[in-house]
């Protein structure tokens, strides 16, 4: 497709949607386009475009897709504590002071065009990320297979956003301005997991546990808490980095 023809037809459905609240695709060219889904197929990416009709764009001329949490039924969003009994964790990160940024480690990290949809170029940058901060390239690759299996745009009910799934407050925490940049995300993500580790003096049943169901979930229970979710959160993560 001819970058002209690219550019007027973005613009033209951008200009056909209403500017409601949802998913949008943001393109290199500038435009952006408010869609309902998104699949990758080869070098293409195919938009469902809101309000009917779909295109297909080269995955390099995506920049982003922002999404927005799907509203499940009988989901508590927020809430403070849980019964053993439930299968949802609390909110993984308390609020706390900003954590201290790294910008050149994350400015000194590009992508190709079109990696943003690639899990082999993520997994890549997982690995990067993991030895910068000196962690496992094999536990940080484990837990964002586990997170988002390397979904750029992933997002829970429950709010949690990328590749590391981070929590609102925990972007906020580790200063992560875009949780939808691979880059800023993974390095969040991959600094709070090294804290945790730090924390529980390498003991990584207790740091994935806290990753999952939050640091004061693992103190009053003393260890993993009895949540169905984390429970086999960490039986997860574990069993993919036995892989």
């Amino acid at each position: 497709m001819r970058p002209a023809l690219l550019t007027a037809l973005a613009l033209t459905l951008a200009q056909a949607v209403s500017p409601a609240a949802g998913d949008v695709a943001y393109l290199h060219n500038g435009a952006s386009l408010e869609i309902t889904a998104f699949r990758l197929e080869g070098e293409f990416v195919y938009l469902d475009i809101r309000g009917g009709g779909q295109v297909a764009l080269p995955s390099s001329a995506v920049r982003q897709i922002r999404r927005t949490p799907a509203e499940t039924p009988g989901a508590v969003p927020d809430r403070p504590a849980m019964s053993p009994v439930e299968n949802h964790p609390p909110e993984r990160s308390p609020e706390a002071a900003p954590s201290v940024a790294t910008p050149s480690a994350v400015a000194s990290e590009q992508l190709p065009a079109g990696a943003v949809f690639d899990p082999a170029e993520l997994r890549k940058l997982a690995g990067r990320m993991a030895r910068r901060h000196g962690l496992s390239e094999a536990l940080v690759q484990a837990v964002v297979q586990v997170e988002s299996r390397y979904d750029a745009f992933a997002v829970s009910p429950r709010g949690a956003m990328g590749l590391m799934q981070l929590m609102p407050q925990t972007a906020r925490r580790f200063q992560v301005k875009d949780v939808f940049d691979p880059v800023a995300n993974l390095d969040g993500g991959v600094r709070y997991l090294k804290e945790l580790l730090e924390l529980y003096d390498g003991e990584t049943h207790l740091a994935l546990a806290a990753y999952n169901a939050g640091e004061k979930a693992v103190e009053r229970y003393g260890g993993i808490p009895p949540y169905r979710e984390t429970m086999q959160y960490v039986d997860r993560v574990l069993h993919a980095l036995r892989r």
